[in-house]
């Protein structure tokens, strides 16, 4: 499987990063440059103040938005003044759920966080102080002595072999290493002169932290296309292309650091066509925003984001290759249980998702999907959870959440409509207002009211003219109704002629 990373930087006010494999589009960032990333970034912060009632602290550590650190994210290790007992075994860690945030941190208190997710809305980051650093094959932990392997590492003797090379490293004292799955099939040299560089940076980011006043940065992770390669780069990468002669150098010296001898496979692309359009990106991103996803067999998945979870349907739609429903059927969910592992991995959905595959009678056509679905998810890094099939076709799972999703980091809200997607039509916001015109004159006197509607409603009340001209007879009112060209479809200003004040009319 070849894979490629097509790195575009020309642009001034935006970083992007395309990972191909076999020509298709796996995986895709996005990076404003006004728009600071902070996962990864360590800080020594300060203690702002503490919320018993949620066993949290919000830490001050010199953004607009205090982080928020929950007792479960906390390691003893990382807080000044908080002794540590004899033995491997840290008291912070021994029983996580019968902790007291208030027993561990005090107001004003120094500790060291990292952010494990970035700030969203209201919300300032997610923090932790069980440090990680990670490497091309290992990942490095100050706080933490323990050796451990990649879940995804399923041969017993690779991992036999990994494990007794990571014991073999010299670490520092109460530090320890997680094998990351990159590290299957590496050279016992890359993997020791992964954990020398990461043992080299941690000794830099002690010197930072002891140098420096809370709040502050001491040690930002990598950029987006560093970072990339950092996670991504592997044997079966035949090129990394990038468009701009300085982000090129950039990239290159970056490269040869990570892996020596592999600067032949960084390219500069210097063609007149934009690097995404060359290499036909482009059209697979606009793909990945759409809301109907075409499988090649001719079915279709139909994904919608809500603010509680991401819905996924798939339809058989034109697939009709056989005569058998069953086989229709289970052809159809196969290769969209596929996609959907594609398209969440490519779209960057986090949190709750629900899948409603077709029908399937057979309890093993059943279980195939589902085992494909799993399969599939193995290629993603972000971690995920499935429930078996219910009963009604559905499968539920969880993907884990770090960041904002493409489609949010592309488009914004819709002002018109909210969200929502759709809006009333005319004729219920005219029969609304009817109705409401009754309920205020049945409670109240009989005012003259000024009534002012979206130019489309009012084209509405002139075809509809006789049942207003009623009620004016009926409650033996004026009404004196007039469009506004940028009133929304749905809002209606009602004011009363006498003393000309705002009515609430339609609550």
């Amino acid at each position: 499987m070849e894979k490629q990373i097509i790195i575009d930087t020309d642009e001034i006010q935006e970083r992007r990063v395309a990972i191909i494999e076999d020509q298709k589009l796996v995986e895709y960032y996005i990076e404003r440059v006004d728009a600071h990333r902070h996962i990864g970034n360590l800080y020594k912060g300060k203690v702002s103040n503490i919320v018993t009632g949620i066993q949290a602290a919000f830490i001050d550590i010199g953004l607009p938005k205090n982080g928020f650190l929950h007792v479960q994210e906390l390691d003893t290790s990382a807080v000044e003044g908080v002794e540590l007992e004899d033995g491997n075994v840290r008291p912070a860690n021994r029983d996580k759920s019968s902790r007291k945030i208030t027993d561990i941190l005090k107001e004003g208190q120094e500790v060291i966080v990292q952010v494990v997710k970035e700030p969203m809305g209201t919300k300032g980051c997610r923090l932790t102080t069980n440090v990680s650093l990670p490497g091309r094959f290992l990942v490095f932990l100050p706080c933490e002595e323990q050796i451990a392997v990649s879940r995804k590492i399923f041969e017993a003797e690779e991992r036999k072999r990994l494990k007794a090379l990571a014991a073999e490293v010299d670490l520092p004292k109460g530090c320890g290493l997680i094998v990351r799955t990159a590290a299957e099939g590496c050279s016992e040299k890359a993997f020791i002169n992964d954990a020398k560089y990461l043992i080299g940076l941690w000794n830099l980011i002690e010197s930072g932290i002891k140098n420096s006043e809370a709040p502050a940065l001491v040690h930002q992770e990598l950029d987006l296309a560093q970072k990339i390669i950092r996670d991504s780069f592997s044997e079966d990468v035949a090129k990394i292309v990038v468009n701009c002669p300085e982000g090129h150098k950039h990239i290159l010296d970056f490269v040869k650091k990570l892996v020596p001898g592999a600067a032949k496979q960084v390219h500069l692309y210097q063609g007149d066509l934009p690097i995404f359009a060359k290499w036909g990106v482009q059209k697979d991103i606009e793909r990945a925003l759409r809301r109907k996803v075409w499988l090649k067999c001719g079915g279709y998945l139909v994904i919608d984001q809500t603010e509680a979870l991401v819905a996924i349907d798939v339809n058989s739609g034109r697939n009709v290759s056989s005569s058998d429903l069953e086989k229709t059927v289970t052809q159809t969910n196969l290769e969209a249980a596929d996609e959907v592992a594609r398209q969440l991995k490519l779209r960057n959905v986090g949190g709750l998702v629900v899948i409603d595959f077709i029908d399937m009678r057979s309890k093993k056509n059943q279980q195939d999907v589902l085992m494909r679905l799993q399969n599939a998810l193995r290629k993603d890094n972000a971690r995920s959870s499935i429930l078996p099939i219910s009963e009604f076709g559905l499968v539920e799972m969880t993907r884990q959440r770090v960041k904002e999703s493409i489609s949010q980091s592309v488009y914004n809200q819709c002002p018109y409509c909210k969200g929502r997607g759709i809006v009333k039509s005319v004729l219920s916001v005219c029969i609304d207002l009817q109705r409401a015109l009754k309920a205020y004159f049945a409670v109240n006197d009989r005012h003259n009211l000024k009534i002012e509607v979206n130019p489309l409603v009012m084209d509405a009340i002139r075809d509809n003219i006789d049942i207003f001209k009623d009620l004016e007879n009926r409650y033996k009112a004026t009404l004196t109704i007039s469009s506004k060209e940028k009133l929304h479809v749905e809002d209606i200003n009602v004011f009363c002629e006498k003393t000309n004040k705002k009515i609430n009319l339609i609550s």
